[in-house]
């Protein structure tokens, strides 16, 4: 068994959400998939947050097998607001709560499963940290002091 699943649109209607499901592609317009879009948002967010602690599946369609559920309900509930329908307050919780869960795992870099086929540097990998630089004098910017930075 594979410690990092792909998320598609039988996960959606296997979770019991077929009608959100065909009423969104219903409501696709031109070229666009809005299924195929919101599973894809919703894996690259996950994938994200995972990513600060982790090595990532080089597969990138795929997220780690515990936080798959999540996945699902962060698409499927872009796929309700697409088509008007109104989240239930219950959903709504689950919605909140599941972002500050991404939070969490981003900002304490929570560890998963190991990836199947893990990727290489193309791909965000733990250590790559953004380094900043910021100063403490609050002088402003005039034309001479930008010299050289045309």
């Amino acid at each position: 068994m594979s410690n990092w699943t792909s998320i598609t649109i039988d996960s959606l209607k296997a979770a019991g959400h077929g009608a959100i499901v065909n009423a969104a592609e219903t409501a696709g317009v031109g070229a666009v998939d809005p299924v195929g879009e919101s599973i894809a948002e919703a894996v690259a967010r996950v994938r994200a947050a995972c990513s600060a602690g982790n090595q990532l599946d080089a597969d990138p369609t795929t997220v780690p097998n515990s936080v798959r559920g999540l996945a699902i309900r962060m698409a499927l509930f872009a796929l309700m607001e697409r088509i008007g329908l109104p989240l239930g307050e219950d959903q709504r919780e689950t919605r909140r709560t599941d972002q500050d869960y991404l939070l969490r795992i981003s900002a304490d870099r929570l560890r998963f499963e190991q990836p199947d086929n893990a990727a290489g540097n193309a791909e965000m990998q733990p250590g790559a940290d953004i380094d900043t630089v910021t100063r403490t004098d609050r002088r402003p910017y005039t034309r001479a002091g930008m010299e050289g930075l045309l």
